[in-house]
């Protein structure tokens, strides 16, 4: 089995995450509902006393497609079935961040990380607390961020249909399709004071090309870039532009990390190792306590920097604003970011499918795991409410950015 690629997404994805679920009875019973009567082999509440290992799973799983075929009242597909007890398998985890691909859900997932799918253009992640689809954070310039979508926006309804983070899977596969065509959705939105309001949107889906990273040269020699997600491309992206600033005489810079929910942990790592002249960028432990660290190299630039992060700022942007603040590299400016401290590996299955499973959690160089708190910024500063989108082109009224200004030219 192949190592494919290590992630720290939100679900990230970039509007791809799977986690359907198959709902089976493994027990030894069959329930005719329609006359009521039940026939069983034994007690429908005495549980088995046998041991749950490798050998006992498979039996009741044999058992399970035996009486399918035999008693399902039409043809059973075969690969449905498999995939419908590998979903099943994996979903019992309740982990959001956890599922299995079929071989066309792994290629579109390869797709956004490859930075290039067909879709709205929505990061969303499944919330435990209170199982509704939640959105991390809109993409720049995407046909969700021009229809006005937020972080924290909570996704209800899709086309008149309902959907909860445990049917996440199928909402994404009504969310992507083709391009030019209308999706209808219902979101619940919160205010300030926890006031809740249902909003209706109709956005037309497009060809999604994911540029992660933009920049501009500010007066004072400041230098600004954006990264929106740390995709296979992000980290050339962000050497060639970063070089470019510093041609132009580059003095000081603004990392603008904000709605960047996350993605390859490599990515990420790459970028904070521009900043670090060699120590700890991060470290994870698994379940048998196993730790892998991540270092830096020698020879990083000491350039003065300020992070700029927010709710959505999650998983891989964390590692960066989290490595930079413990190691004293940066100013952080902002508000409290989302919180994902936990690793997904990816991993190659047979017939060109795939599994995406949380095999870890991350710690800061100071031994913290953000997981379900997040990061505090060291200057705390709320975005004005008149600036609705995040951008450059922003720049007078974005107080955080003007902030950020402040604070470097000090």
């Amino acid at each position: 089995m192949k190592l494919k690629k290590i992630l720290i997404t939100i679900l990230v994805l970039a509007l791809f995450l799977t986690s359907n679920v198959i709902s089976y009875n493994l027990g030894n019973s069959s329930k005719k509902l329609a006359d009521k009567k039940i026939i069983a082999k034994k007690d429908d509440n005495e549980k088995s006393s046998k041991k749950i290992n490798d050998e006992y799973v498979l039996e009741r799983i044999n058992e399970v497609k035996r009486m399918i075929d035999k008693n399902y009242y039409k043809k059973a597909d075969d690969y449905d079935v498999l995939i419908g007890m590998l979903k099943g398998a994996v979903n019992s985890l309740k982990d959001p961040y956890s599922y299995y691909m079929t071989e066309d859900e792994y290629k579109k997932f390869n797709e956004e990380t490859d930075g290039e799918f067909a879709g709205l253009g929505i990061y969303v992640s499944g919330s435990i607390d209170d199982n509704l689809i939640t959105v991390v954070a809109p993409m720049k310039g995407t046909p969700a961020d021009r229809a006005g979508l937020k972080t924290d926006d909570k996704i209800i309804k899709i086309n008149g249909k309902d959907f909860t983070a445990d049917k996440m899977d199928d909402a994404v596969k009504i969310m992507r399709g083709k391009p030019g065509e209308k999706v209808k959705i219902t979101v619940l939105r919160r205010d300030e004071n926890g006031k809740a309001k249902f909003i209706d949107f109709e956005i037309v889906r497009e060809i999604i090309k994911v540029q992660t990273v933009s920049s501009k040269l500010l007066k004072d020699n400041i230098g600004y870039i954006s990264i929106s997600g740390f995709d296979t491309p992000t980290y050339n992206d962000f050497d060639k532009q970063y070089k470019e600033l510093k041609k132009q005489g580059m003095k000081k810079l603004i990392l603008d990390l904000r709605n960047n929910p996350g993605g390859l942990l490599t990515t990420s790592t790459q970028v904070v190792n521009t900043f670090l002249d060699g120590g700890l960028i991060m470290y994870t432990l698994d379940k048998q306590n196993n730790k892998e660290t991540i270092n830096a190299t020698k020879g990083a630039d000491d350039i003065k920097i300020v992070v700029l992060v927010n709710k959505g700022s999650a998983s891989a942007s964390e590692i960066v604003a989290g490595a930079l603040k413990d190691r004293k590299r940066a100013t952080i400016i902002g508000t409290q970011t989302f919180g994902k401290g936990i690793v997904q590996t990816v991993f190659n299955m047979p017939d060109g499918e795939g599994l995406k499973l949380t095999t870890s959690a991350y710690y800061t160089p100071s031994g913290v795991n953000i997981h379900g708190k997040g990061i505090a910024p060291d200057i705390k500063v709320e975005l004005n409410k008149e600036v609705k989108t995040i951008s450059i082109d922003n720049l007078a009224k974005d107080n955080q950015i003007q902030k950020a200004i402040e604070i470097l030219n000090k």
